[in-house]
Formats: C-alpha cells, structure tokens, sequence
C-alpha cells in the first residue's frame, strides 16, 4: 500500500483572534443591550407623542374628565397634565435599569401613577405606556451575532 502524507503549515494568528473575539464578545452584550434600550425608550415616546397609536390607540377620556382636563390644562394631550411621566420617559433618569453582560431589565418611569396608565384601574381604561416593538426581537437577533462577529463597529448606526 502507498501512502501519502500531505502537510499544510499555515498562520492561524488571525483566526484565533478573531475566535477570542467572539469568545469575549459573547460574554459581554451590554453594548448591544444599551442600543436596544435605546430603541425602546424612542418607541415608548413615539407612542406616547401619538396617543398610543403603536399599541393600537389609547381609549378616550370620558366625557367628564375630559371636560375637566381642558378647563384645567387647555390643548394638553390626554396623558399630560404637567409633562412629568412623559419628560421621565423621554430621559429615563432616575429610572431603575439592570443592564448587565446577557439580560436587560428596562423600567418605564418611576412617576408612581405611571402603573395606572399602563395596567388601567376599574375606573379608567388601559393606556399601555411600556410594550415591545412589533419585530424588535426578530430585528434584534442577527443584530447581537453582527456585534460578536464584527465588534463594535458594528454597533454604528444601529
């Protein structure tokens, strides 16, 4: 029997970097995670500058209240009074975020009648504040895998 032995020597510094790359990158989203946070906190404005049309509309104000609202506040949006919930959504200051290397934990406000808004009461509908973006999870996905493969670049206009 005839035997062949081939030998191929080639650099493999390139490739094991780009593998301890993806090691390390893997082990640590929290950029990733910032930029999702991100596109959250601009879909919970949109939604709340335009009366919660992302979530499928926001009920009216009854008759009463609504009565109410333009004597005390004329041409105020129907969740606004004094524009605190909302200034605390558009910033996200003050508000208990847990961001950490795998998992993200993102809070709306901590206005404490934000939760009425959001869950409703037996006297006032549900005005959903707090929600997932149709497609954010499928958008986001090879999104993450882009940042493992390529690195922080990647993250620009994300």
């Amino acid at each position: 029997m005839t035997r062949i032995r081939i030998f191929i020597d080639f650099e493999s510094g390139d490739l094991e970097d780009a593998i301890d790359g993806w090691q390390r990158r893997s082990k640590n989203l929290k950029p990733v995670l910032y930029k999702m946070r991100a596109e959250l906190k601009d879909a919970w404005v949109g939604n709340f500058t335009e009366n919660g049309l992302r979530v499928g509309g926001w009920a009216p104000l009854d008759a009463e209240y609504a009565s109410w609202k333009s004597a005390h506040y004329p041409g105020a949006p129907p969740l606004v009074q004094t524009g605190k919930m909302f200034r605390s959504l558009r910033s996200l200051r003050g508000v208990e975020s847990n961001i950490d290397r795998h998992s993200a934990e993102f809070n709306l406000t901590n206005i404490r009648y934000a939760k009425f808004h959001q869950y409703g009461t037996t006297k006032m509908p549900k005005r959903e504040l707090i929600f997932e973006p149709e497609g954010f999870e499928k958008r986001w996905e090879p999104r993450i895998v882009q940042y493992i493969t390529e690195g922080r670049k990647s993250l620009v206009g994300m």
